[in-house]
C-alpha cells in the first residue's frame, strides 16, 4: 500500500481534495434479492476514491457516529480564514489532512509552514488524532506546531513540541530517550487538564471513539484545540530543525549508515537515499541532517508499504528523535 496526495489547494472544496465518504444502508447496495440475516452491523461506510472507484471500508452499526469531511471543514473555518490543504490517504480508509497556514518558520535557506495534520480512518486501525498524538486531547492549551515543507509536500510533525523546552529534549535525547520520562510527562499533562473536564466528558476527550460520539461536543471539544493552535507561535521542534541544519553528512558512508539506524524498512530506507540525492540537486545544498530527516519523512509517507498511515507517524516519530540524537 502506498498513500497517495492531492495537489496543493485552496480549501474550498475538501471534498474535492479528501475523499468523500458517507453511510449507506447495506440492504441498498447487495445485487439483487438478497435478506439479511439479523445483524448489528447494516451500515456501510462508503468511500469515493478519485478514481472514481466505491469503497465499503468497514460495515457499523447504528451506534456509529461518522465524522464528516463537512464537520471538520466547518471547525477550520471557524478558527482559520487563509489556509490551504494536502490530503494523503490509502485504498484502506485512513487518511491524513494536512491544514496549513501562512505563518511560516526560516529553516537554513528554506521557509516551511505551520501545518495542523489531522489523522483518521474509517476502519478503526488508525484512531482520530491532532498531530499524530492523542494527547493533545486532553491538552487544548498546548498543541504540536507541526510544519509543511512545500518542496516535497512533507507534513512535518511537531515531534519534539511534547518537551517543556529545547535543553530538555535533548537532555532525553542523551540519557537514552527514557520511556518513563514520556510516560510521567503525559501523565502530568493529563492530570492537570482532566481535572476542568466533567466526568462524564472525560472518555472521549481521551479516546475520541467513533462509537456513540456526541458531534456536538466533539466539535466544540476540536475546535478549542484548533483555536490553541492557530494561536500558538513557539515550537521546540522548529528549533531543532536549525540545529539539523547546522550537522553535515559529508560521507555517503555516513548518510546510509544515519538512514539505516534511523529504523525505516530496508525498501524505504533505499527510498529516502534517493530522495535526498534528489534534494541535494534541487536544492544545490550539501547533505545535512536536516535533509536527512526530510528524505526519511518522505519515504514514510510516499513509498510502498504495508503501513498504515498511523504506523508511518510512529516510525517517523522513531526517525526524527534517532536522527536528532546525532546533533548532540
Amino acid at each position: 500500500m502506498s498513500t497517495q496526495s492531492t495537489n496543493l489547494e485552496k480549501a474550498n472544496n475538501w471534498d474535492a481534495i479528501c475523499f468523500p465518504v458517507k453511510e449507506e444502508k447495506l440492504q441498498t447496495l447487495l445485487p439483487g434479492n438478497y435478506n439479511l440475516l439479523p445483524s448489528d452491523r447494516q451500515r456501510a461506510i462508503v468511500g469515493s476514491m478519485p478514481d472514481g472507484t466505491q469503497h465499503i471500508f468497514a460495515l457499523q452499526s447504528d451506534e456509529y457516529t461518522l465524522i464528516s469531511n463537512d464537520l471538520l471543514r466547518s471547525v477550520v473555518d471557524s478558527v482559520a480564514v487563509d489556509y490551504k490543504i494536502d490530503a494523503r490517504y490509502s485504498s484502506r480508509g485512513d487518511f491524513s489532512i494536512n491544514i496549513i497556514l501562512p505563518d511560516s518558520l526560516k529553516v537554513g535557506e528554506e521557509r516551511i509552514y505551520k501545518n495542523l495534520i489531522i489523522n483518521n480512518s474509517y476502519t478503526g486501525k488508525s484512531p482520530f488524532n491532532i498531530q499524530g498524538s492523542s494527547i493533545e486531547s486532553t491538552n487544548e492549551e498546548k498543541v504540536k506546531v507541526s510544519y509543511y515543507r512545500q518542496i516535497c509536500s512533507n507534513g512535518l510533525m511537531g515531534w519534539a513540541d511534547e518537551f517543556m523546552t529545547y535543553e530538555e529534549y535533548f537532555n532525553w535525547l542523551a540519557n537514552g530517550q527514557p520511556k518513563k520520562y514520556l510516560d510521567a510527562l503525559k501523565e502530568k499533562v493529563e492530570h492537570v487538564n482532566i481535572e476542568r473536564i466533567k466526568k462524564e466528558e472525560k472518555i472521549l476527550a481521551e479516546t475520541f471513539h467513533h462509537k456513540g460520539l456526541n458531534l456536538e461536543f466533539f466539535q466544540e471539544h476540536l475546535t478549542n484545540i484548533l483555536r490553541n493552535f492557530v494561536s500558538q507561535k513557539d515550537s521546540v521542534t522548529g528549533s531543532v530543525y536549525n540545529k539539523l541544519v547546522q550537522v553535515a553528512m559529508p560521507t555517503d558512508a555516513a548518510i546510509q549508515q544515519v538512514i539505516g539506524e534511523s529504523g525505516l524498512p530496508k525498501k524505504l530506507a533505499t527510498l529516502a537515499v534517493e530522495r535526498l540525492r534528489e534534494e541535494e540537486k534541487l536544492l544545490e545544498t550539501e547533505a545535512n541532517l536536516w535533509l536527512v530527516y526530510n528524505a526519511a519523512n518522505y519515504a514514510l509517507f510516499n513509498g510502498k508499504s504495508a503501513l498504515t498511515i498511523n504506523e508511518r507517524f510512529k516510525a517517523d516519530q522513531k526517525a526524527f528523535n534517532n536522527i536528532a540524537a546525532l546533533a548532540l
